[in-house]
């Protein structure tokens, strides 16, 4: 009898070993998560700065067509003309489309955050550029 509750109290616990193991299982795992999640980051800055990149062309190369979507001093809704898009009524690139389509909501506020109005033009940024509160509205 004495020798069965040796053996049940032996295997009650984890051994030394066994929890070193679920430790190092555990900092492996974290060490390929925790750089994923900060990649996110850097996605979607990259994905925003490649958006606000097209829409800044598009409405320059609609400009030069006498097409012009800048919408005073607000930002926001600058992008929103250029995601509706438009045609010169006249001039050499008369019925063409000027669009940058399939941006969401998020895409066009990300976009607008390296996007700046300069002289009533639509200029890129390197570095997120802040829009006063009454332009970031809905």
């Amino acid at each position: 009898m004495k020798i069965q509750t040796r053996n049940l109290r032996h295997r009650l616990g984890f051994s030394l070993f066994e929890v070193l193991m679920f430790v190092a299982i555990l900092g492996v795992i974290l060490g390929i998560v925790v750089p994923m999640l900060s990649q996110n980051d850097a996605i979607y800055a990259a994905r925003d700065r490649r958006n606000a990149q097209e829409l800044c062309s598009t409405t320059m190369m609609a400009q030069v067509a006498g097409l012009n979507f800048v919408q005073g001093e607000d930002v926001i809704e600058t992008v929103r003309a250029v995601v509706r898009g438009g045609m010169p009524v006249q001039g050499a690139m008369k019925g063409r489309l000027f669009v940058v389509p399939g941006l969401s909501e998020e895409d066009i506020r990300g976009a607008a955050k390296y996007l700046q109005i300069v002289n009533g033009e639509l200029r890129y940024t390197q570095s997120v550029t802040a829009h006063e509160p009454g332009a970031l509205k809905m």
